[in-house]
């Protein structure tokens, strides 16, 4: 499954990260899928869920963010979000568009304990 193989690599970012800061706990984790990452969110969580427990912090979670598809007229220089994925401006009904973001699974956050320095 493609979602199992995403959640793994993250756990295991989220480890280094964890790693480099000297974290004694991982809380919360936050991602952002948007419609065009080829991700499925429900997927996300259920692969999250069953691989947690095999992780350093059985106990964090995992926060969805799913965002929409936001573009940029490359013709009126408008920003608006797509809500089908006819790519044209909403604005002037060009094609000439670049997305701005609701391509990508990407990592946002990461909510941890840090271990006293003092």
């Amino acid at each position: 499954m493609h979602e199992e193989s995403l959640v793994r690599s993250l756990l295991h970012q989220v480890e280094d990260l964890a790693q480099q800061h000297h974290a004694t706990e991982v809380e919360d984790i936050e991602v952002e899928i948007g419609p065009l990452s080829g991700v499925e969110p429900l997927l996300v969580r259920e692969a999250f869920e069953r691989l947690k427990d095999g992780c350093k912090w059985p106990s964090c979670t995992l926060t969805i963010s799913v965002v929409g598809l936001m573009v940029f007229c490359n013709q009126c220089s408008g920003e608006s979000e797509l809500s089908s994925f006819q790519f044209v401006c909403t604005h002037c009904g060009s094609t000439s568009l670049r997305i701005l973001s609701g391509d990508a699974f990407r990592l946002l956050n990461v909510r941890m304990q840090i271990e006293n320095a003092g």
